[in-house]
């Protein structure tokens, strides 16, 4: 029987619920300004949390995540495993034409290596400055590095290489919410 109970169902309850006791303990005007304000609650918050996923499942259906790395990333094995959309490329030879960077909705591009042949010595930072340029905020960029850290000094957000995959989870979940 409680396999049947969906949210939905549960939801419906405890409105009616909530209704009685409200009709039965005040007035009707101050019943009808109780629920009203009561119904805008759930309205703002649903029409704020629709569309944003907020748990792993979530992100494994939205995410589409693109790794621009020369050298070989073990998180993107470890998310493909884990049955997210994932690819990964050695560099972007044209930000604006590329069809793996108009397919992501979450680029990681890597700092050192990656970009030379467009940007120079800005390299993965030119990269990233330029699809954020060309795609403005469709997409969410994150700076993947192990030379330093970044927090602070760019307006991307940053993570480490060697970070767990608890951390590149947490990441992309907070900057699917974004979009």
């Amino acid at each position: 029987m409680l396999e049947s109970f969906n949210r939905n169902q549960g939801v419906i309850a405890a409105v009616t619920l909530i209704f009685s006791l409200i009709s039965y303990f005040f007035n009707k005007r101050l019943s009808l300004i109780i629920l009203i304000a009561l119904f805008a609650i759930i309205l703002i918050t649903y029409i704020t949390q629709r569309g944003k996923p907020k748990k792993f499942n979530d992100a494994q259906k939205t995410a589409k995540i693109l790794f621009i790395d020369d050298k070989e990333c073990q998180i993107v094995t470890s998310l493909s495993r884990n049955n997210f959309d994932v690819k990964k490329i050695n560099d972007v030879a044209s930000p604006a034409t590329d069809t793996n960077v108009q397919w992501a909705n979450i680029i990681f591009v890597d700092y050192k290596d990656v970009g030379k042949k467009l940007f120079g010595r800005k390299e993965g930072l030119g990269l990233i400055a330029e699809l954020k340029r060309v795609y403005g905020n469709k997409k969410r960029y994150i700076i993947y590095s192990s030379v330093q850290d970044f927090g602070g000094l760019v307006d991307f957000e940053y993570i480490r290489k060697n970070a767990s995959y608890d951390e590149f989870i947490s990441l992309i979940t907070t900057e699917l919410a974004k979009l």
